[in-house]
């Protein structure tokens, strides 16, 4: 097999992987590709044939692209032609990893006669075409596609060889593209979500360094003096007191996640000498939770006790079916409130507030405070919760 620098196309594999870290890029590789292999259009698209449909680049995650072939075009190929597309009939021949060619797909000879041709194909001046399967699952494969005009002559065994030097490369490249897709899909989903939580949040590696901290946290560190936000990504509390309470939390959330040992989260109330308060909560997090490529292994969550959190009432009950007096000491222990202080306000008794903290745990999974309010903070509910202004929660 020749090796593709010794087919001149060094300049075209180069564009393949500019391609995968930037989507924009792939109708640049594309006119690449075409030119490499004496073609006038070049389509980049999903098929399925389960239904004889094809994915022509209708959602950002989609490898579709096009290189001379207009958009009219692509859309009555999504839309009809691609039913007619006699070379897509027999699905056994589009294999993954293969190169095919239109030349053994389908007869030449019977082409001109088919819808396909006579209204899709010839109005563009194409005949020949010949694909590399770059991906196949299951009924779905995306591909490669080359197209040239009959004057061209079909592609040759040679042109072949040459596009299976490049399968490697392309399945790499569609691998890559998914993967950074996903990757960027779910920080800006994570980023737009703890922008809504109505707490300050800061997000933590496996070292205890901040990854990530919603503006909320900022303006909370900031207007109470308590905790800093420091350089070098560090999360620091102003009192030595304090700081040490909080570094030993972090290093105790973040180590519980990566292995050693277990421990399920700190809350604590901090104050200052003017008066300012914050309540904070240092918990691992889930393993599963990776929003920015970094995995992040623990969160802080801060917020003003002088400022209650709107109540979660409907939601508690409709995610987690507490009852309406679960839900208030819910609501209560959100607040940074302890049992024995929310029994006190609701006038009960503290073996009450634990029967109803019992229960409510136990409609959440959880047996520790801690898990409990990280559980809610981390739940349903926070992801439900309205968009909240800074008179709701941030210290005056």
């Amino acid at each position: 097999m020749l090796q593709t620098q010794e087919v001149g196309m060094p300049e075209v594999v180069r564009s393949i992987y500019d391609a995968a870290l930037d989507a924009k890029r792939w109708p640049d590789f594309l006119a690449r590709f075409a030119t490499a292999f004496s073609s006038e259009s070049a389509v980049i698209f999903g098929q399925d044939f389960s239904d004889r449909s094809v994915d022509i680049g209708a959602h950002p995650a989609s490898f579709a692209a096009r290189h001379g072939v207009g958009e009219d075009a692509m859309y009555a190929f999504a839309q009809h032609y691609c039913r007619c597309n006699v070379w897509t009939e027999n699905e056994q021949l589009h294999q993954h990893g293969q190169v095919v060619n239109a030349a053994w797909l389908y007869p030449e000879r019977q082409l001109p006669r088919t819808e396909w041709y006579a209204d899709w194909l010839r109005p563009q001046g194409l005949f020949h075409s010949f694909a590399a399967v770059v991906e196949k699952r299951a009924q779905r494969s995306f591909n490669v596609t080359a197209m040239r005009s009959k004057r061209r002559g079909p592609y040759t065994a040679d042109e072949e060889t040459r596009l299976y030097a490049l399968m490697p490369h392309l399945q790499t490249a569609f691998a890559l593209h998914r993967r950074l897709h996903r990757a960027d899909a779910l920080a800006h989903a994570s980023l737009a979500v703890l922008e809504r939580l109505p707490m300050g949040v800061v997000l933590l590696d496996a070292t205890g360094a901040v990854l990530h901290a919603n503006a909320r946290a900022h303006r909370l560190a900031q207007s109470s003096r308590l905790l800093f936000l420091g350089p070098h990504d560090t999360l620091r509390a102003a009192s030595a007191d304090h700081e040490l309470w909080l570094q030993r939390a972090i290093r105790q959330a973040v180590t519980t996640q990566a292995g050693t040992p277990l421990h399920c989260g700190s809350a604590r109330r901090l104050h200052g000498l003017e008066g300012s308060s914050l309540h904070v909560l240092v918990t691992p997090l889930p393993a599963w939770s990776s929003p920015f490529g970094a995995q992040a292994l623990g969160a802080v969550f801060v917020s003003n006790p002088e400022a209650a959190l709107r109540s979660q009432g409907d939601a508690l009950r409709h995610f987690y079916r507490m009852t309406p007096a679960e839900a208030r000491l819910a609501d209560a222990l959100l607040n940074g409130l302890s049992l024995q202080e929310h029994a006190q306000r609701q006038g009960i008794s503290i073996h009450t507030a634990r029967a109803q903290y019992k229960s409510a745990a136990a409609k959440a999974g959880v047996s520790r405070q801690a898990d409990f309010v990280r559980t809610i903070l981390t739940g349903p509910v926070m992801l439900n919760w309205p968009m909240l202004g800074r008179t709701d929660l941030d210290p005056a």
